[in-house]
């Protein structure tokens, strides 16, 4: 009985302090943004301008920081009839929640420093219940696509007094291009659109067409200036978007248009015949023609018969004009494939298409034609679902801090996730080629798919291409098909070589790219940088890696004494290597700062609040004669607990499963060289219960 109680109120104890520990770092956002409204603004250094003196001397002087005026959303209009403030910041804001009290100098300063921009926005969170900030919205760079969509610049910007005063001419345009009437004479409350919206939103739509910004850019460098920091609060009665948020439109076509569908297939002859039958009729336009190509790389002779037997009876009907089947044994190359199917094309415009796409609402390629028609949009994709449930399987494609992910995948699409990013249009860094269109003259600007890359990756490599050629990707989330993709495909369930594989492929995309090294315009880098956590949500951590301490190492000689090795531990490593690549890629060369090791852990069906746990690492090869160690030698390493509030959401029935995350660096030189095998170590604080496992995930620590 004694022994009972006393066991109780361990666990109370460790509870209470495993509760204390996730409420402090489910505040992470709260103390970290206060933290930074109390940090002194970097001043810029003003740029120099050449001046002629009466004498005619030229004398360089540096310009006098402009005056900042701050002016309330529903006074907009006011301020072109102002003259002689030159020099000047306009801050446009709205009353439903206010600046931080370092905005208008961060805006000020910004000004200063990026002479090429003349309009700027930045981030913003919700006020919530005793002055806490929560629901930090942490936007994209500048978006033009997903702007026409919505008004995702909300509750403030900012431009200069002289780029305000020549945008006034556009005013037309703007109301145009936001569904308005345009009508000098009329107040904004007559226009069309509601007065609140149009106040700010048309405003900056005068600006944005001002500046070019619905235009083809030169290079990486966009038209409109981002602040990636919050600087306003919003009052939670507020909605984010003033009334125009991502949403399910319908688009016309500019004009008529033929498309070249091309299709790579080899022995799915039912499969293809499910795709094909979907687009016939689901594609019905009047203005739109086209054309299918089937590139089979190796189907058998019985696959091969059924290929030509239906591509010769599917009807010639709602616009379909011809079905060309291509067979040519070869090595599969995904990339060398689609260059074939386009130069047996003629369509003005090349929808690659994976076969087992399956469309099910009619309007489909109309939507995604009529964005792939705009001059400064590239490729276009589609969101994609796993068919029979909700969940998606692509939304867009985003670069985080490693590579390219499908953010949202294996998510509910009936829950409308960060601030839309599953519905309306939205600029990406990079769409699926399991559906994806583009125009045949910028397909020839880009190049083709990369043939080197002949697996994995490749999709990636051109929309990534496309994107440093100027023009800007598109997924439309308000359309969606079907991809009979299996639920349970992924990166666990690949073998070895395939592994192998798609690593050194994943190397070759950022060598060619290595500048996208943890950088998307389209994505905030103060939104989660894992690439397996497939939720969009702020960093669940705002301690940057570099000040995580180094672990302090200790040696179990013989093993782990009295430790069961149990399977209910479970053990998820994301990152094993060198802190080098890490923070700088794959290019970095050395491993000078050491080694960085991250992922999860948790024990099935017990409260995790009980257990501690270390990280253990085993010595399973040296390196200088390849046999392994003779002794059973663990080394333990404690580690920096990680909130993971994802883990929670996906193991709903486990207890206390917040902190189960797990970051460790190792200093160079603190381990032999050779390779490790990572585990783990759960020892139960009330109890003498120990557990231990071991995951196939292994640690080269280089000479």
């Amino acid at each position: 009985m004694l022994k009972d109680l006393a066991k109780s109120a361990l666990i109370k104890r460790s509870v209470t302090k495993y509760n204390k520990t996730v409420n402090a770092k489910s505040s992470a956002y709260d103390k970290w943004q206060k933290a930074i409204e109390k940090e002194p603004v970097v001043k810029a250094d003003a740029p120099v301008i050449m001046e002629t003196l009466e004498t005619g001397e030229v004398v360089p002087h540096k310009k006098p920081e402009p005056k900042v005026k701050v002016i309330a959303y529903s006074k907009v209009w006011e301020v072109s009839d102002m003259k002689g403030d030159e020099n000047t910041i306009y801050i446009f804001a709205s009353s439903r929640g206010k600046l931080t009290k370092r905005a208008p100098e961060v805006i000020q300063q910004y000004f200063i420093a990026h002479p090429e921009h003349n309009v700027v926005y930045g981030d913003e969170d919700e006020m919530g219940n005793g002055g806490k900030y929560i629901h930090p919205y942490f936007k994209p760079d500048w978006s033009p696509d997903s702007y026409l969509n919505a008004f995702y610049i909300g509750s403030f910007f900012a431009c200069r007094s002289e780029t305000m005063h020549a945008a006034a001419t556009e005013y037309d345009n703007a109301v145009r291009m936001l569904g308005g009437v345009s009508n000098k004479k009329n107040s904004p409350e007559q226009v069309g659109l509601e007065a609140s919206l149009l106040s700010a939103d048309v405003l900056f739509c005068m600006l944005a067409i001002n500046e070019r910004a619905f235009a083809k850019r030169t290079g990486m460098e966009l038209p409109i200036g981002h602040i990636r920091e919050v600087l306003f609060h919003r009052s939670a009665e507020q909605e984010v978007f003033y009334g125009r948020s991502f949403h399910n439109s319908r688009h016309m076509l500019l004009k008529p248009a033929t498309v070249s569908i091309i299709i790579p297939s080899k022995d799915h002859p039912e499969i293809l015949q499910q795709c094909l039958n979907s687009i016939i009729e689901t594609t019905g336009d009047e203005n739109i023609k086209y054309e299918i190509v089937i590139i089979d790389n190796g189907s058998s002779a019985a696959n091969r018969v059924k290929y030509g037997v239906y591509c010769s009876r599917a009807p010639r009907k709602n616009g379909l004009t011809n079905i060309n089947y291509i067979y040519k044994l070869q090595e599969f190359n995904f990339s060398a494939m689609c260059n074939q199917g386009v130069r047996n094309s003629t369509g003005e415009y090349l929808l690659f298409l994976n076969d087992d796409i399956e469309a099910k609402k009619e309007g489909w390629l109309r939507e995604m034609l009529s964005q792939a028609q705009l001059g400064h949009v590239g490729a276009v994709g589609a969101k994609l679902i796993y068919p029979d449930t909700d969940l998606i399987q692509h939304a867009g494609i985003a670069n985080v801090r490693r590579g390219p992910v499908h953010k949202l995948q294996k998510m509910h699409d009936g829950k409308n996730h960060y601030f839309g990013y599953n519905r309306g249009v939205h600029n990406n860094i990079g769409v699926t080629a399991a559906c994806l269109l583009i125009s045949r003259k910028k397909y020839n600007d880009i190049g083709g798919f990369p043939e080197e890359l002949k697996v994995a990756f490749n999709d990636v490599d051109f929309c990534y291409s496309v994107i440093e050629a100027g023009y800007y990707n598109v997924c439309c989330n308000h359309i969606f098909l079907y991809h009979h993709e299996s639920l349970t495909r992924g990166i666990d369930n690949l073998d070895p070589k395939k592994m192998e594989r798609l690593g050194r492929e994943g190397d070759t995309l950022m060598r060619r790219h290595s500048h996208l090294y943890n950088f998307d315009p389209f994505y905030s880098p103060h939104l989660t940088e894992d690439e397996t956590i497939s939720a969009i949500i702020p960093k669940e951590d705002y301690t940057p890696v570099e000040d995580i301490p180094y672990s302090r190492i200790s040696v179990h000689e013989k093993g782990i004494k009295g430790a069961r090795e149990d399977q209910c531990l479970r053990i998820g490593c994301e990152y094993n290597g060198t802190l080098d690549n890490w923070l700088y890629g794959v290019t970095a060369e050395g491993n000078d700062e050491g080694y960085y090791l991250k992922g999860y852990s948790f024990v099935i069906g017990s409260d995790n609040a009980i257990f501690e746990k270390q990280l253990l690492l085993r010595l399973v090869e040296r390196h200088e004669d390849g046999a392994g160690p003779a002794d059973r030698k663990v080394y333990g390493v404690p580690f920096y607990t990680w909130y993971r509030p994802d883990i929670r959401i996906r193991l709903q029935d486990q207890v206390n499963v917040d902190l189960t995350g797990y970051k460790v660096k190792i200093r160079k030189g603190d381990l032999e060289p050779g390779y490790y095998q990572i585990g783990m170590l759960a020892v139960d604080k009330t109890s003498r219960l120990k557990l231990i496992n071991w995951v196939p995930n292994i640690l080269n620590v280089k000479e």
